[in-house]
């Protein structure tokens, strides 16, 4: 049997604790890794220092959030089995990681100064958020946080040199915000 390094692996996550009664675990990652999970065919669970490779069933991640899923593996057919589980460390090997660069995105949003179509300049992109891979800006604006989805049908233009972003905002999005 071959033995595998940690030194090759990388730490994404633990199994926080047994879902149903056969054998299902709930998988907490950090969210950097959900693409790569989405990718996995298996992953190293840690028992005893060692980590042993689970195989995940077909149709067996479904995922609750960017940073848990409801994982079926391969011979974790039981409660028992899935509470024995409870606690252990899950690593991928390092090659298998994919760069979801949301990061990337992220810090060349933030700082962006927002224009719509009816309010005009309506402030800077303070936060990004990724709900299920819909980016979600926050802009500050004086008088409230503005939450606004970004889609195709929102952006009509993005001046990365000027750091601007022109929106087209559906009919009373914002003026939640401000009234």
């Amino acid at each position: 049997m071959i033995q595998i390094n940690k030194e090759d692996c990388v730490e994404i996550g633990y199994i926080q604790k047994p879902h149903g009664l056969k054998g299902e675990v709930i998988l907490v990652f950090e969210k950097e890794y959900e693409e790569t999970i989405e990718e996995l065919e298996f992953l190293f669970v840690e028992v005893d220092g060692g980590l042993v490779p689970y195989r995940i069933e077909d149709e067996g991640l479904n995922f609750r959030t960017d940073e848990s899923a409801i994982c079926r593996l391969e011979f974790v057919d039981t409660l028992s089995k899935a509470k024995d589980m409870v606690g252990c460390k899950v690593y991928v090997f390092d090659h298998a990681v994919i760069d979801s660069g949301d990061e990337g995105i992220a810090s060349t949003l933030i700082g962006m100064r927002i224009f719509d179509a009816k309010f005009g300049d309506i402030g800077l992109i303070s936060r990004v958020d990724d709900f299920s891979g819909n980016l979600v800006i926050t802009v500050d604006h004086p008088r409230a946080e503005i939450m606004i989805p970004l889609s195709d049908e929102v952006i009509t233009s993005v001046d990365e040199e000027k750091r601007e972003m022109h929106l087209d905002c559906p009919n009373g999005l914002i003026e939640i915000y401000l009234d």
